[in-house]
């Protein structure tokens, strides 16, 4: 047994004991404090049987049926326990009203006086025996049920004071000691039900939104946080983000930017559930950009590249021509690279001039699609030693290139009697990528010149 079932198990023995002696009380006394107290304690005896039933659903894990599992059981307990305390308010009122108008006699035995002392003793160790109980366990339902033993030690010392007051003659004291009673378990109940309505509807702490909001938008790869949903289910935090980053991301890097996005929100809220869907953004895409989602996102289509846009503006309105390559599954037939080519080409079309009417002014526009098989991996074997000739030309062809400091590593290998070359040279590092660019091409131009055998040739540069 946890300790959280045996704290709700001592305070509801206590609870049926002082119950009890209440009641025998009353029907010695017909104390209207006195009767508000023992239902009360009647009450409190059936919200405890409640605790303890929640607190052990509660403890159980998830499962097919309950995904989210099922700590919830004990905000149900708890506002059960506020219905509970609503009926208990609502009959004392009634009550009080009753004898303000009509009035009763009231008897005041000392033993009266002696029931309602010890009970406000022995209230307050059961509020404090389950209000620990519940920090550790981080039970709403303890937590409840020590409220309302709090509102208990009120009442009772208000039910002691209105017998105090009937004694010394103030016979209406009983009745208005039952509403003070009432309107104490009243501010209690108010209380008690507002956190478990908002944990049962799902609302959403608006602190805990903004935090979760500002960890993901710190996440690296994420451009903008769009949405943030939360829930709460016992002491358990659920989260659904979702976050916009680059359309041109492979799904690699959307998960590794995924896992930043749930490492940020655990060091603000450490312990939380987190899920993270990630968007494209697509309004503040350039061109060259919005081709490679809408091709991507043609089933079949394995990498996109070398995409080319074209603008001109034409007699009868602008146009868009686009030049892209696609890579497929090796071994796939003309006859199916040319379907694909043409879904790619209506899905490309369809991104930068949409159905219904042109995108930012583009009347016209024009895909062309060169389809090309992935590479299979190739037994390959290195040739470097053996063709310093080619590794000559390459050193030779990278250092006529006023950019290029040194070539100092070249690699030549063979596989399938093709040549292939990895060449590492060196740069100032605040030359612009463009102009490094096109010293790679003029360099591979050469290579191609000087050895027809030579085939993908990669230049890989490093700043200095």
């Amino acid at each position: 047994m946890s300790r959280a079932e045996r704290a709700a198990v001592i305070a509801l023995v206590l609870t049926l004991v002082l119950g009890i002696a209440k009641v025998a009380v009353w029907a010695t006394t017909s104390s209207l404090a006195v009767l508000s107290q023992a239902l009360d304690s009647i009450l409190d005896a059936v919200a405890l049987v409640l605790v303890f039933l929640a607190v052990r659903i509660a403890a159980r894990p998830a499962d097919a049926s309950h995904h989210y599992g099922h700590a919830k059981a004990e905000n149900l307990a708890a506002f059960t326990q506020t219905i509970i305390l609503g009926i208990v308010v609502l009959g004392v009122a009634i009550e009080a009203g009753l004898r303000l108008s009509g009035g009763e006699t009231v008897a005041t035995p000392w033993y009266s006086f002696a029931l309602l002392g010890v009970s406000a003793i022995v209230d307050v160790f059961r509020v404090r025996m389950l209000r620990d109980a519940a920090r550790e366990e981080d039970s709403d339902a303890l937590r409840a049920g020590a409220l309302n033993f709090t509102t208990d030690i009120a009442t009772a010392l208000i039910a002691l004071s209105s017998l105090a007051f009937v004694r010394a003659g103030f016979e209406k004291a009983d009745a208005i000691g039952g509403l003070l009673v009432a309107a104490a378990v009243a501010v209690a109940t108010i209380r008690l039900g507002k956190r478990s309505v908002d944990i049962l509807m799902d609302r959403a702490p608006e602190a805990t939104v903004q935090a979760i909001s500002g960890a993901a938008a710190g996440a690296e790869g994420v451009t903008q946080t769009r949405r943030v949903r939360v829930r709460t289910s016992g002491h358990q935090l659920f989260a659904d983000v979702t976050v916009a980053a680059e359309r041109t991301y492979s799904l690699e890097r959307a998960h590794d930017i995924s896992e930043a996005v749930e490492k940020e929100i655990e060091l603000v809220l450490p312990g939380a559930d987190v899920v993270v869907h990630i968007e494209p953004m697509t309004e503040e895409s350039g061109l060259v950009e919005r081709v490679h989602g809408a091709a991507s996102r043609v089933p079949g289509t394995h990498e996109i590249h070398n995409v080319n846009v074209h603008a001109f503006d034409e007699e009868h309105g602008s146009q868009l021509r686009v030049t892209l390559h696609a890579k497929v599954a090796y071994g796939t037939s003309l006859e199916e690279a040319h379907d694909l080519s043409e879904r790619i080409e209506q899905a490309v079309a369809g991104e930068l001039a949409p159905a219904g009417g042109a995108a930012g002014g583009v009347a016209d526009v024009r895909v062309d699609t060169h389809i090309e098989p992935l590479d299979p991996t190739l037994l390959g074997t290195d040739v470097t030693a053996g063709r310093g000739d080619v590794v000559e030309t390459v050193k030779a062809a990278a250092l006529e290139e006023p950019d290029v400091l040194d070539c100092h590593e070249v690699i030549v290998t063979e596989a399938n009697s093709e040549l292939s070359v990895v060449a590492h040279v060196r740069a100032t590092g605040s030359l612009p990528l463009t102009r490094i660019h096109d010293a790679s091409n003029r360099i591979e131009k050469r290579v191609h010149a000087a050895h027809p055998e030579v085939g993908p040739v990669l230049i890989h540069f490093e700043p200095r």
